[in-house]
């Protein structure tokens, strides 16, 4: 018995041998290990064709061509994945991956971003881009992360300019107890309280009715979208008042973000960054042929060639967010565009 067993086990090592003898002479083939690849879902809440949906779909362009397509991102127009705020809770949440959202919305969940709506903070493009470009940029970019999102460039959109039906703005005095439609922020309300209106904060998907149902006598926002969404059917004037630049954030969710590796990570934020500063550009040089079609349509548009006084009545806003706020990421603003 004891010698039946030790032939089987004998003949059993032999075949072993033999086999790995076989496996050792047999032609190496190259293992490949696939490559991820992803689907992202990116929401903002303008219609198809507007400047949110250009740098959505920028971004798609971008991501898709970098990572030789092993990322795909679907674009998700008219806030089908929820208007500003939700997309933002939903990329807390982790449910939604990227959204582009208006920056001045971001600062309800993080405070100190708030400083970007600040009233005549910035005279010009020129001042914009000196901001976007500098060294500073990143500690912006992380003034989100406390509150669970995370900010992955800011488009330039541009000045944002007062339309009303009332009559043409020249002087402070022009504002006194306009209605008007503003971002449900504390700066924007602080501002044009200042000026002596009536701030409305209205949803931005209710402001056109609440113009033509004579809710507000008007709103402000930035020449680009004022064309792009037709208010020179229903609003007369457009005074460029530039009392705030308007940025677009685009945001992504960190549990989104963390789930990536870190080369690809780096792939997305780049992307990011120069599809913003991409469209940005465009973004003024659009506003010249925005400005000659609403002239076209019959908007009478006025000039302000004194924003002194205007500046002047700023004082209490100023005041006002110092005492709720840091005034460092201010400090470190002006220092990097003057």
């Amino acid at each position: 018995m004891k010698t039946r067993i030790a032939v089987i086990l004998l003949v059993a090592t032999i075949i072993m041998v033999a086999f790995a003898t076989l496996e050792a002479c047999a032609p190496r083939r190259d293992v490949t290990v696939p490559d991820l690849t992803r689907t992202l879902h990116l929401g903002h809440p303008a219609s198809a064709g507007t400047a949110f949906d250009v740098l959505a779909n920028r971004i798609k362009e971008y991501v898709e061509t970098r990572s030789n397509g092993r990322y795909t991102v679907l674009v998700y127009t008219d806030a089908t994945l929820g208007h500003q705020d939700m997309m933002v809770e939903a990329m807390i949440a982790g449910t939604v991956d990227m959204a582009l959202v208006n920056s001045a919305v971001i600062s309800n969940y993080a405070g100190d971003l708030a400083v970007l709506d600040l009233p005549f903070l910035f005279s010009d493009w020129d001042e914009v881009e000196k901001f976007l470009h500098s060294d500073i940029m990143g500690e912006f970019y992380a003034i989100t992360d406390a509150a669970g999102v995370a900010t992955l460039a800011l488009m330039p959109r541009g000045f944002r300019h007062v339309i009303s039906n009332r009559g043409p703005i020249y002087d402070p005095s022009d504002f006194e107890d306009l209605s008007i439609r503003v971002l449900n922020t504390q700066v924007f309300i602080d501002t044009f309280t200042a000026l002596g209106a009536k701030p409305e904060g209205i949803p931005w998907e209710d402001t056109y009715a609440a113009i033509q149902d004579g809710l507000v006598e008007g709103k402000e926002n930035t020449i680009v979208t004022i064309n792009d969404y037709g208010f020179y059917r229903i609003q007369k004037y457009l005074s460029l008042t530039g009392h705030f630049f308007s940025f677009a954030a685009v945001m992504a969710s960190p549990i989104t973000m963390d789930s990536i590796p870190a080369d690809d990570q780096a792939l997305i934020r780049q992307a990011a960054f120069d599809a913003a500063m991409s469209v940005g550009a465009e973004q003024l040089a659009d506003e010249i042929d925005a400005l000659e079609n609403l002239r076209r349509n019959g908007m009478l548009i006025n000039e302000i060639t004194d924003k002194q006084p205007f500046i002047d009545m700023m004082e209490p806003v100023y005041e006002s967010f110092f005492r709720t706020h840091d005034s460092r990421y201010y400090e470190l603003i002006i220092s990097a565009i003057r």
